[in-house]
């Protein structure tokens, strides 16, 4: 299959594919199958971009995988991260959040490559 094409917004926690919007997750947070995200970042614990994120990931258990660049303050601190590009949308599981946990889940299959 051809890889598609995901466009985004920048500061959008979403991209469009086929004129479907998904939720995006940075491969950073990714270990084996296993994607963590804390949200330990620039006061994110209990923003309503997060919950939108969360129930998005819930709702379609599908998400866009996304290649990052990390940015961290003068004191080594993760701050934020500048998208490089699009990897591939994937079928997840066991999708889980809380405020104290951050968000997690299994990636299960790779649905589709993108470009």
């Amino acid at each position: 299959m051809t890889p598609a094409k995901a466009k985004g917004h920048r500061g959008s926690w979403f991209a469009n594919v086929d004129g479907e919007s998904l939720p995006c997750v940075h491969k950073y947070w990714v270990k084996g199958l296993v994607h963590h995200d804390r949200f330990q970042r620039r006061g994110y614990a209990n923003s309503s971009q997060i919950l939108e994120l969360v129930q998005a990931v819930q709702q379609t258990e599908r998400v866009i995988l996304t290649d990052d660049k990390p940015i961290v303050d003068a004191a080594g601190n993760l701050i934020g991260f500048e998208r490089k590009g699009y990897i591939a949308i994937y079928a997840v599981d066991d999708v889980t959040y809380s405020p104290e946990e951050g968000l997690k889940f299994r990636l299960v299959q790779r649905i589709r490559s993108l470009q």
